[in-house]
């Protein structure tokens, strides 16, 4: 009886397993089929989500139709690259051929893996088509082969676009002065800007910022407050700055005592001397508060001690919350009070954050009509004659303008978004969504939502993911375009930084991203997000399954239901430790399997990563541990066979892990900053997909020279990132020459720096010759014997090849006179080139910003300038150390029309401005510094009062 009952289970059991092995072995035999009708069927619905898109807006059915398809689209992506990548290990084939013909067990092993989730795919993919043809999304969409004509986001762009700035100043200068008083006001040491979001607080107090100079006062400190601050960090960032401006006046001091060389003179030295002592003891006592010893209240006494002697102007923007004292200001360490020379300005968008801060108060209200008008007009019709709309469309455009509620930042977005369209239709359209809004909810984002909507379907995903940042950041472009690139926003193909970069501009055109710091600037070009904006990448961010929540990815119990796993995780900025990671690998909930980008960037506390967070992280493109407090990785990274982008930067790693050599698919490596890296490991040859590596400030590195030479391998390599200095010209066996570089065919950007005889010939002969595909540049000789200023060797006509480039830089060079062949160069920076007499500069069509240090045999500037028809399009035009320059020349009227910055530093003998410079109607700032301009160009002088009335915005800044 129980023989029988065995044999029964035993044959049921064995029926079982040979129904499931019938199973296996007909997936696998189906795979090649199955392989390409996934591959075929993404592109598919890739088409059809492009297709759908202008519905969702409107149809929360297709929105959540959408999401599902996405969802799908994103496994069938992963099943997809991960047989490619086995594929890339096992055999010379294509991807495709090679992981569906392979035989051997593993092969099988994989193969039989994969079959089963594309089945699960094909399942799921059924299933949303059917919803679709109910939804009537897609006319006979579960039999159509056919994906959709609507373009991936390829566009017909060239070249780089000239930036123009962010800002259009409408109304501002009355507010400034404002806020000007209130500080003057000796009994005002706290100012409270405040104002709903998107009013302009933040605008008004950049330009008040840069208004102010040293003569007004000795610091001036930026910090900008995100809403989940850590105070001890923004104490750091407060000392950081400090101990910046004391070392700059330092400088200046010190430089000002060695040219007292009179005996009268004592008195003064004595008290210079004195006053660089004292900027020693204030950077010592910020270097403790940097270096984060002693408690919050410790740090505070700290700050409080180095601003106390001072005049300081200190601006906290953004200010969302009070600590626990209720009072930032004071838990910063701060001085206030009416006989303390420092001020601060606090902008927030509540009274009550600054109601314990004993602040005066200036609100900042919505822009008036006629404000309102022209700044709409400025973004609307920046090509029409003084900004002017068309006669057809300044009725309907009224009518748009004034839907906007007078908010600038609403004003900017919904103009720009209209500034290409000149049909009426267009305009009774974005009409139509404006009256839609409702003001009984946050009007402001709807609008912005509203722009959002109207993105082109390829921009929505990339302006989502600038949510992969957190408050105030600054975002470096090649990081950003990678991080695109990596998540398959960016079609294929060599050109997808190029790609990639006209996406930023056209972002940047609709003022949904903004260009930082020096926007005349080709080599460091950065950008932020408002935080209005950032606001609304979170919300699209969080319909893809991403977490920002610390609370909610570390929490002990079930967060989200057991079905559900995250895309991405982005806990930047968020004063979390390794006690918060291991909680979060330990939940239950909590899967990596899906997750495609994970970032922990900016949070110290973290010193390790456990291993069982990435362990099952099989399809990670992005990791990002960047200013962590980590040493190593866990071996179990080097498993990652789709990770594309690593950010390693500011972190304590001695070296490479080694783990990442197994990462073929890396595109991207960051190690920048990191003060103890010692070397690059000669594997480094064998990441060969990298496109970009950064080593740049990394201690190590930088000061033994330990470049490999194996780096010649990557010969997918665009960008080099580096300090320069030995590192690329050392002559030991086994590392880098110069004569290596002609392997890097593709690189983009390289600084070289030159310090032998024989590495000239080196540049002549290769690298000018084979890196034709050069965007930036920099050369600097350093050849012994080149001292003499009048034995500077020449440059080869064959750099003319680079025909791409945009930013040279070219140290110690005689100046060849074909350097004006280059058409597409933006920015050219000359130091110490000698020339007789200068080339035809003023001739070059793209030239944006141009720097002359010059050398002792220069001994005139180059003839077009001041002529009208040269320098066309430059902006930014600086001149340094010209000795022998007594005047510059007349500027005439229709002279460098676009130029808004004049600086000329260090000019000796400099003692008159140029005529006509009031001609320069654009100008913004002019600076003549370490010159003897001041005495015959004092401000409300008659040539001041000239200047300022025919452009009553410029900065003018005199001195030594």
């Amino acid at each position: 009886m129980a023989s029988a009952l065995v044999d029964v289970v035993v044959e049921k059991l064995v029926g079982k397993l040979l129904e499931e092995i019938n199973k296996e072995v007909s997936l696998v035999c189906n795979f090649r089929n199955d392989f390409k009708w996934l591959s075929k069927k993404l592109t598919n619905v890739r088409g059809y989500l492009t297709d759908a898109d202008a519905q969702s807006a409107k149809n929360a059915s297709v929105r959540s139709w959408l999401l599902d398809v996405a969802d799908i689209a994103w496994d069938a992506e992963d099943i997809l690259e991960e047989c490619a990548v086995q594929s890339q290990g096992t055999s010379n084939e294509s991807p495709q051929s090679s992981c569906v013909c392979a035989f051997s067990y593993s092969q099988l092993v994989f193969r039989c893996k994969m079959a089963r989730r594309i089945k699960e795919v094909k399942d799921r993919m059924k299933s949303v088509m059917e919803d679709a043809a109910e939804l009537k999304l897609v006319e006979s969409l579960t039999h159509s082969e056919q994906p959709s004509t609507s373009t991936s986001g390829n566009v017909n762009w060239r070249g780089s676009p000239i930036i123009e700035s962010d800002s259009k100043p409408v109304a501002i200068e009355p507010k400034v002065e404002e806020v000007l008083r209130l500080i003057d006001d000796s009994a005002t040491p706290v100012i409270a800007v405040v104002g709903m979001g998107g009013v302009g607080k933040t605008f008004l107090m950049q330009n008040l910022f840069n208004k102010i100079n040293k003569d007004k006062f000795e610091m001036k400190i930026w910090l900008s407050i995100s809403q989940t601050y850590s105070l001890r960090k923004l104490q750091a960032d407060v000392a950081t700055r400090i101990k910046l401006q004391a070392e700059e006046n330092s400088k200046e001091k010190l430089r000002a005592l060695e040219n007292l060389k009179e005996e009268s003179q004592a008195d003064m030295a004595s008290q210079l001397k004195a006053q660089a002592d004292e900027d020693s003891k204030i950077m010592s006592k910020a270097e403790v508060v940097i270096c984060g010893q002693g408690s919050e209240v410790q740090a505070a006494q700290l700050i409080h001690e180095c601003l106390t002697s001072r005049s300081s102007l200190i601006v906290l923007d953004d200010v969302w919350r009070a600590t626990r004292e209720d009072n930032l200001i004071s838990a910063l360490g701060l001085p206030t009070g009416n006989a303390c020379q420092c001020k601060v300005v606090v902008t927030t968008r509540s009274k009550h954050v600054c109601s314990n801060m004993h602040a005066r108060v200036y609100e900042v209200y919505p822009l008036s009509e006629e404000e309102s008008w022209e700044l709409f007009c400025a973004f609307a019709f920046p090509d029409c004659h003084q900004n002017q709309p068309p006669h057809q469309l300044e009725g309907i455009a009224r009518q748009v303008e004034r839907e906007c509620a007078r908010l600038p930042l609403a004003v900017k977005i919904v103009a720009a978004s209209l500034a290409c369209e000149r049909s009426s239709m267009e305009w009774e359209s974005k009409l139509g969504q404006l009256k839609a809004v409702s003001y009984t909810e946050d009007p402001i984002m709807q609008i912005l939502k509203l722009s959002y909507d109207s993105l082109p379907p390829h921009l929505k995903p990339c302006f989502a993911y600038l949510s992969f940042f957190p408050e105030d950041a600054k975002i470096e472009y090649p990081y950003l375009i990678n991080l695109w690139v990596a998540e398959g926003y960016v079609p294929q193909g060599e050109d997808q930084l190029d790609i990639g970069w006209r996406y930023i501009c056209h972002l940047q055109s609709l003022c949904l991203i903004e260009r930082v710091d020096d926007i005349y600037d080709q080599e460091k070009r950065m950008f932020k997000v408002h935080d209005l904006l950032l606001d609304l990448a979170i919300s699209m961010s969080k319909e893809s399954q991403c977490v920002f929540s610390a609370e909610k990815a570390f929490q002990k119990g079930p967060i989200v239901q057991a079905n559900s796993r995250f895309r991405r995780i982005l806990m930047a900025k968020k004063s979390i430790g390794d006690g918060d990671v291991n909680a979060m690998a330990r939940n239950r909930a909590y899967s990596a399997s899906r997750l495609r980008t994970l970032s922990f960037s900016e949070n110290g506390g973290i010193q390790n990563i456990p291993e069982i967070l990435l362990s099952s992280a099989k399809v990670l493109r992005v990791l990002d541990l960047s200013g962590t407090g980590i040493s190593s990785l866990p071996d179990c990274v080097g498993n990652l066979k789709l990770l594309r982008v690593l950010n390693l930067s500011r972190t304590k790693i001695s070296e490479v892990p080694e783990c990442v050599k197994n990462n073929k698919s890396l595109r991207f490596l960051d190690i920048s900053r990191c003060p103890n890296l010692g070397r690059l490991p000669e594997w480094i040859g064998e990441l060969n997909c990298l496109e970009y590596l950064n080593i740049h400030q990394s201690f190590w590195i930088k000061y033994n020279g330990w470049m490999p030479k194996e780096i010649r391998k990557l010969v997918s390599l665009q960008v080099l990132v580096t300090d320069g200095g030995k590192e690329l010209s050392v002559e030991e066996n086994g590392f880098l020459r110069l004569e290596h570089f002609v392997n890097l065919v593709n690189l983009r950007e390289v600084r070289i720096y030159v310090r032998h005889e024989a590495e000239l010939k080196s540049i002549e002969d290769g690298i000018l010759v084979t890196l034709v595909k050069m965007r930036n540049l920099t050369i600097n000789n350093s050849v012994e014997g080149h001292a003499n200023e009048g034995n500077l060797p020449p440059l080869s006509d064959k750099m003319l090849a680079m025909k791409d480039l945009e930013y040279l830089f070219l140290s110690t060079f005689a100046m060849p006179n074909w350097i004006c062949g280059f058409s597409n160069l933006m920015e050219l920076k000359l130091y110490r080139c000698h020339c007789a007499e200068y080339p035809a500069l003023e001739m070059m069509p793209n030239l944006i910003k141009l720097y002359i240090w010059t050398n002792a045999l220069c001994k005139a500037l180059p003839k077009g300038f001041g002529k009208p028809g040269g320098f066309s399009q430059l902006r930014y035009l600086e001149i340094d150390h010209f000795s022998v320059l007594e005047e510059l020349p007349e500027l005439e009227d229709g002279a460098m029309p676009c130029l808004e910055i004049l600086n000329v530093t260090y000019c000796s003998r400099l003692k008159k401005v140029p005529r006509g410079l009031e001609l320069l109607r654009r100008l913004k700032k002019c600076d003549f510094k370490e010159t003897g301009v001041g005495d015959m160009f004092e401000e409300g002088g008659e040539l001041w009062n000239k200047i300022k009335s025919n452009n009553p915005n410029v900065r003018i800044k005199l001195g030594y």
